[in-house]
This record gives structure tokens, sequence and C-alpha cells, in this order.
């Protein structure tokens, strides 16, 4: 477990006047930076050696203990740091932070209050403290022996009973996993022959509610093999080490029922970019899954790892490099011929009228330019819902009726018109007047996108100009309202 994370930016830096001392201590910091916390740990010793008074190096000495999860040691430093300077609020922080992964909310919300005593400011103890008083009281109502917040066990679904042919599109997705999963595990020995090993790391990126979920449950469906679907909200917990410990036993399940496709959505909730503002924890959950995909604790072969995001910008560049999720597949909206295949597939069980025929099909595709799989899935569900209430309300039964789809499309607008408004400021830039000194003037935000990435989304960037910028909006429009509205 990574401990360096939930202390950054309260690494004591300055110099002491001693200078046998400082310049050991100065070579600790070195060593503590590059995370080579036991050669740290030797130079401070030499520096509290020189000078045993040197309140810095006993603090950071502690720290570098805490990252090694010797935490009693870590204690006994930063006890003595703040016998050297009593008034430290940072000090009492990391206190409270060794405690509570020892287990000790009572002693670690003591420190908390210590530390906001001395800073009433410090919104790192503020969030520590409201934590540790929660998981106290939650751990009150726990009867069941478990730690709150841990997994006890892991869910997931033998052999899900969809495969790719019941994914509409998607023809690139389908043959990137083909080669990544599929076709090893169906032939395993041809494989290993030209020395490739089913698994590794892919992630999917696109706009909400376009399939990335039922593709990934269809590629372990298609191979035949296990699926775990790790939920955001069944990992990320808010006590510390919480979500380390589920994320390991993510990874531990997959292990054990290898051959396996693992699917993490919302990633960039779980592996998030590192950046100045994330918190401590955060920062250690995002280590924990670069030590799982690196292999350092467990292997991936046998196992494929989906993941997915709405917004692949906001996920940690070390999560995107080869090894790890280098392969990146953008999950767009479903076009025609897969909009029709939709209508086909959700309406496959409902007593549709056999006048519904590929004509109609292609018309309600027209109708739908702009949907997602999840409108579109909707739209079936709305039509049937017309005759079913007619018929509960005492009318004759009858079939679902072209003139139902269409009510229901008119009805329906698209969900991702609100989404890609909302992307495009953040990714493609725009332009806003503002009025200063009673003049209005122009002001241009860039995007918040680097040129490799703008290159690496050029997928989305597209979609984004086209269902948002005028000049290609009026034809659509001219042309879905023409298929909404035509008898």
């Amino acid at each position: 477990m990574n401990f360096k994370a939930l202390i950054s930016g309260v690494m004591v830096e300055e110099t002491y006047h001693e200078e046998d001392a400082k310049e050991f201590y100065r070579i600790g910091n070195d060593h503590y930076e590059k995370g080579d916390f036991d050669k740290a740990i030797e130079y401070y010793n030499k520096a509290i050696e020189a000078d045993p008074l040197f309140d810095k190096a006993y603090y950071n000495r502690g720290l570098a203990y805490a990252c090694k999860e010797e935490y009693d040691a870590a204690i006994d430093d930063i006890n003595k740091m703040i016998e050297l300077k009593p008034n430290f609020a940072e000090a009492y922080y990391i206190l409270g932070l060794a405690y509570e992964y020892k287990q000790m909310p009572e002693k670690a919300i003591e420190n908390y209050n210590k530390a906001l005593k001395l800073n009433p400011d410090f919104k790192d103890a503020q969030n520590r403290l409201e934590l540790t008083l929660s998981k106290k009281d939650k751990a009150k109502e726990t009867t069941t022996g478990a730690e709150p917040g841990v997994l006890t066990k892991v869910e997931f679904v033998e052999k899900p009973k969809i495969n790719f042919n019941d994914v509409a599109g998607m023809d690139h997705a389908k043959e990137v996993i083909n080669e990544l999963i599929v076709y090893p595990f169906k032939n395993p020995e041809l494989a290993k022959k030209y020395g490739k090993m089913g698994g590794g790391g892919i992630m999917f990126y696109g706009p909400p509610g376009c399939g990335k979920t039922y593709i990934a449950k269809a590629a372990a469906g298609q191979c035949e093999v296990n699926f775990i679907h790790a939920r955001i909200n069944d990992i990320v917990d808010m006590y510390a080490g919480n979500t380390e410990k589920n994320l390991h036993r993510v990874f531990e399940t997959a292990r054990k029922n290898i051959p396996a496709v693992v699917f993490f959505d919302e990633m960039e909730g779980l592996g998030g970019k590192r950046e100045g503002d994330m918190q401590g924890f955060q920062r250690m959950a995002v280590n924990q899954f670069l030590s799982e995909m690196d292999g350092l604790e467990s292997t991936t072969e046998n196992t494929l790892v989906v993941g997915a995001t709405n917004a692949p910008w906001d996920v940690d560049p070390a999560l995107k490099r080869a090894g790890r999720f280098g392969r990146t597949i953008y999950i767009g909206l479903p076009d025609t011929k897969s909009r029709m295949q939709l209508f086909k597939l959700y309406s496959k069980n409902r007593p549709v009228s056999k006048s519904v025929n590929n004509l109609a099909w292609w018309r309600l595709a027209r109708a739908t330019e702009g949907y997602s799989s999840a409108d579109i899935k909707q739209i079936c569900d709305d039509a049937a819902t017309i005759p079913w209430k007619e018929a509960y309300k005492g009318g004759k039964e009858r079939s679902v009726q072209m003139k139902d789809f269409l009510k229901a499309i008119k009805k329906r607008k698209s969900s991702l018109i609100e989404w890609f408004g909302t992307v495009k400021k953040h990714l493609v830039g725009r332009k806003e007047k503002v009025v200063q000194d009673g003049k209005e003037h122009w002001v241009e935000h860039e995007s918040k996108l680097t040129p490799e990435e703008k290159e690496m989304y050029k997928d989305l960037i597209k979609d984004i100009k086209q269902y948002t910028g005028w000049k290609y909006k009026i034809p659509r429009m001219i042309k879905v309202n023409f298929a909404k509205w035509a008898l």
C-alpha cells in the first residue's frame, strides 16, 4: 500500500543550520522523491546522528517509514518532531493517518482534532476527521464482522448468455477484442506458437449510453469465459485503504477464475489524473491500479481488463501507457445500419406488426440520427407501452405499429445533445463574449487537450463538431424531421 500519496504536499524540504546534517537531509529527500524509502531512511539516520535535534529529519524519516507501512516507527518519529516543534499541524495530521491505517480510529480522531486546533483551515485534516468519524459510526452498526467498506465477495457472472451476435455494429471494437482475447482463448496452442498471449488491457471511450458495458459483457460470452463487472460504487470507498483493498480483491478474484474479462466502468472516477487538487486516498487508488496492471503482484495473462469512460482525457496518463490500457477504442454513436439492427434487437420479443418491414426499420433509423443505443432501447419500450396501456384499460389487444414508434420518437429527444454541448466547451475550445469597461470583447478559451490527445480522440472530436455545429445540424435536422413526420 502506497502511503506517499496521502502525504503529498506536506513534506518538509527546508534545510537545517548544521552543514553535515543538511547535506545528509538533502540526499535523503532526493531518495524519498524517487520512492527509494530505504535509502532515504539511511540518510535521514545520518542527518539525525549529525544533529540529534534536527526536527525535519525526524519528520521526513517518519514519512518514509509510513510509506513502507512501518507505522509504529513512523509514529515514534512524528512524535519526536512534535516534541521539538509542538505547533506543527501537519505532524498531527500524519499521526492521524498512521493511526487510521493501524485501525485505531480514536487516536486518529484525537490527532486530526489537534491539527485543526492549530490550523482551522486545514482541509485535508477536516476531511479525514469527518471520514473517520463516519467510519467509526458505521463500524458500530456492522454486525457481520466484516470490515466496513471492504468487499467481502466479488460478484461475477459466469459465461454471459449474450455474444457478438447480440451486438449491433461496433465491428472495429469486435475485431480488436477478438485479437486480444477471443482468438487466443479459442485456440491457445496456435496463439502460443505465434507468441500471442490472451488478455491485456483495453479502454473504451465515447458518449454515454452507446454500449461500452454491453460489448464488454458480450466479449466474455463470445469466448465463454467469466465476466467480472467491477462497479465503481462498490470499489471506491471513503475510508483510508479500502479502495485499494477492493481493487486488489477484484484482480485476485479474476486470477482465481481465469480466463476472465474484468470490466471497470467510469475509469475517470477510479483512475483519474493525479493532480494537485486530488485527495491523497484517490492517488493511492491510482497507484494500486497501476500496481495491479503492471503485474507487480499478479499477472493479467488470460485476463482481459476493460476500462470504460466518457472522459478519457481525465484518466491518469500512466494508466493509458502500453501494457496497461494501451489500446483505446472509440465506441461512438450507432450509424444508420446499426440503428436498424438495434430497433430489431430491442423489438425482437415484442408483438410488432408485420407491416413494420425493413423499409420501416430504415425510416426509424433515419429519424433517430444522433441518438444513443440506450435512447433507441427506450424508444422501443415507449412504443410498446402505447398498445399495452390501451389493452390494460379495456381496449382490444393489438400489435406495436409504426405509428407507435414514430409517436415515441417525436416525444423523445436524444439524451446526448446536452452531453455533446458540455464536452465541446472543454475539448474543442470556444469563444465567449465578455463586457469589460462597457465594451464587448471576445475571449477565446483553448481546448484542454494536448495535440497528441487531439489526435488520439479525433473520432470523438469529429462527432462533437458534427452534432453541435450548425453547418452540420441544419441538413441533419431537415433529414431527421422528414423521416419523423412524412406519411
